[in-house]
Parts: structure tokens; sequence; C-alpha cells
């Protein structure tokens, strides 16, 4: 009887590795903003923008021109020049990254199981985005940008997402 079992059990591991989801790898090409990374598989190339926030650079090209909005990015991007290039910082040029696609967006995990969308928020360098509804990341990015707010980094060192506020739903 307890080959039968061994039997089965081995039949039922087998039938998991068969219909176990492989992470989707891709290779960074390059980096433009902390909003856009191109990355490739195999031969197709595509943009990777950050899912289910609103980067600063998303926010500086929404808002009006000479808005408070824009001054206000210019004016933190003067004072800390290397937060432009965070995301520049963080991920290297050929090196293979996890995603995931989503909403026309993608989860790079940049960082072990913390996404570059999470990365962004915690350091202020992005806002979730208004009413997001993802139950398994929305915990996280909330908490994310909790801490940016209590500690004042990037956006909310300045109260910039507040003379952004009118941005924040506006669509291209």
């Amino acid at each position: 009887m307890s080959k039968n079992y061994i039997v089965i059990f081995f039949f039922f591991i087998v039938n998991l590795s068969l219909y176990a989801k492989e992470p989707t790898l891709a290779i960074l090409r390059s980096v433009q903003t902390n909003e856009y990374q191109r990355l490739s598989i195999g031969m197709y190339e595509f943009i990777c923008r950050p899912y289910g926030v609103i980067t600063i650079d998303e926010l500086y090209n929404k808002a009006e021109p000479n808005s408070e909005c824009k001054q206000s990015i210019q004016s933190y991007y003067k004072k800390k020049p290397l937060e432009k290039y965070y995301s520049q910082s963080l991920l290297k040029i050929r090196q293979v990254y996890h995603i995931e696609f989503r909403q026309n967006m993608c989860l790079l995990y940049a960082n072990g199981k913390m996404s570059m969308s999470e990365l962004l928020l915690k350091k202020g360098l992005a806002l979730n985005i208004p009413n997001f509804a993802d139950e398994e990341f929305k915990h996280s990015f909330e908490n994310a940008q909790k801490y940016a707010r209590s500690n004042k980094k990037g956006l909310f060192k300045e109260n910039i997402e507040k003379k952004c506020i009118p941005y924040l739903n506006k669509k291209d």
C-alpha cells in the first residue's frame, strides 16, 4: 500500500512541475528615466513603465508649462540631481530581470522581491495611482508610500505631491 502512495505522490509532484508558471525574464537594454526602462525578451524590445504608480517624471510631463507642480519638480531635481537617475543607479544594463506584465505596465523586480514601483514609492519618487485596487500589491505599495511620507523623502520633502494633485488623474 505504501508503494502506491509513493507512486501517487511522485505523479502529483511531476504534474505540479509541468504546470508551474515560469518567471518571465527580460534583459535590460537601457534606462531612460525613472518612468521608462527598455527591456528585451529575445529579439522583442519593449518599454517597461512601473506598475501601479505615477512617477515624478510622469507628473512633470503631465503638468502645465510654468505650473507650480512643474517648477517644484525642476527645483527638486536641481537640489538632488542624482534622484533623477535613481533607476539608472539601481538597475544594471544587460542584466536579466524578472518581470510581470500588468495593465500595459510591468512589474520589474529590481531588488529581490521588491519591484521597481515599490522602490520608487519608498524613495518618494512616485505616488500610488489613485484608487489602485490590486490586492496583491496594494498593501506593500501603501506601506512604501507611508514610509516616504513619514521620512519626508522625495515628493514629500517639499510637498510637491500637493502641488501636483490636479495632474494625478490626468490622461495623456
